[in-house]
């Protein structure tokens, strides 16, 4: 849905909706019109080492899509929606999904909808077999015209949910078993289908490593509980959170003791191999931008070929002339930048490789042609990049 919203128009709503009079943000309105001007525009991606801008619509992957999309969508149906020739009776929307009930045809209201904005394109599922989905219900028209609504899933649902032998707290686990039988017990409108959503779930749950008296003893206890959704234990009131990050084993008997001094441990997510990795990187990227004096690596992503060069300055300034001079194809490129150029491949920007550190020039520059000649075969340094190293040096090598 996003990028098919106008920014243009979704801009113009936004700044409408600030500058109303009863509308009092706690900064000055027009600096809130810049920011929100600035987010809308931040649209580039980056691919492979390649940048990207979406050329139009709101951004997929900026948080503030989704409440801009928002902001928009309140006013189509506000100023034509709701006062449409063949409006609906009923019109009950979550973002982009919405549930209808109309005494006209689709294909009537459907027309009108889709007039209404060049750029919104509405669509339409109809009812079959007097059922129809919409979100995570399945609702069903009885003859006499009553709803009556159970759990729907998709086809390719598989079942999959946390593993009980997954490295998180029980805590965690339980609530997967809680969430699933309280959005039963609100969606699930006769016993019977209540009852044999409760059944799928201990069946699922079990395939998912829980053990089976777990399992039952959650779910009763969360059918019991049902009544005291919204309150809470005066004995909770004058609790300390503390959070820290799970560990298995010592994070449940730190949780235990806490509770005598009125401390309650609030369990966090650990580090995850996402994170190990990703530490790694931003590691790489951190010393590239200190460092000064080296002899580096860059490797292609496409081919087993490699780049080696020298730089007494920081390290990403001499990167970032590779980039800039594969970019603008200007006429004094390296080897590494004409093999970018030539052959569309990609270096692998967030690896290089730090071979040596040598602040001395002629030290560097040496340790640099050693490395090069080492891997002649496989190197991309044009020919007056590779330096010769003498004879006298052959049995040191």
């Amino acid at each position: 849905m996003y990028p098919s919203l106008p920014k243009t128009d979704v801009m113009n709503e936004i700044i409408r909706r600030i500058e109303e009079e009863t509308f009092k943000p706690s900064i000055n309105k027009q600096a809130l019109i810049n920011l929100a001007k600035i987010v809308i525009n931040c649209d580039s991606f980056q691919i492979n080492g390649k940048y990207y801008k979406q050329a139009q619509g709101l951004f997929i992957g900026s948080p503030a899509s989704p409440a801009f999309a928002e902001i928009f969508i309140q006013r189509l149906e506000d100023i034509s929606i709701y006062k449409m020739i063949h409006a609906p009776r009923v019109w009950l929307r979550k973002v982009d999904d919405t549930f209808a009930i109309s005494a006209h045809s689709t294909e009537v209201i459907l027309k009108e909808l889709n007039e209404i904005h060049k750029d919104v394109n509405f669509t339409a599922e109809e009812e079959l077999n007097l059922e129809i989905p919409f979100l995570d219900c399945l609702i069903k028209r009885n003859e006499e015209n009553s709803i009556e609504t159970k759990v729907y899933k998709k086809n390719t649902h598989t079942g999959q949910y946390i593993n009980f032998e997954s490295n998180q707290p029980l805590s965690v686990k339980l609530s997967t078993i809680k969430t699933l039988v309280k959005r039963a017990n609100i969606i699930c409108t006769n016993k019977s289908e209540l009852d044999k959503e409760i059944r799928y779930i201990q069946r699922t749950m079990e395939l998912n490593g829980f053990p089976k008296k777990l399992t039952e003893k959650t779910i009763k206890n969360s059918l019991k509980e049902k009544e005291k959704v919204n309150k809470t234990s005066n004995d909770n009131e004058h609790l300390i959170n503390l959070y820290l990050p799970y560990e298995k084993g010592i994070s449940e008997q730190i949780a235990k003791f806490s509770t005598k001094y009125n401390v309650k441990v609030i369990h966090t997510k650990g580090k995850s191999l996402k994170n190990v990795l990703r530490q790694k990187q931003i590691e790489n990227i951190d010393e590239q931008n200190r460092s000064q004096g080296t002899v580096y690596k860059v490797t292609c992503n496409d081919c087993d070929k490699f780049y080696i060069g020298e730089t007494g300055r920081k390290l990403n300034i001499r990167l970032n002339e590779h980039k800039r001079d594969a970019k603008n194809k200007t006429g004094n490129m390296s080897g590494l930048s004409q093999h970018i150029t030539n052959y569309q491949h990609t270096a692998d920007w967030e690896n290089v490789k730090i071979l040596h550190k040598e602040t001395n020039f002629i030290k560097r520059k040496f340790k640099e042609a050693l490395a090069i000649n080492e891997n002649l075969n496989n190197v991309l340094n044009k020919k007056e990049e590779v330096k010769a190293i003498s004879n006298i040096w052959e049995n040191l090598i």
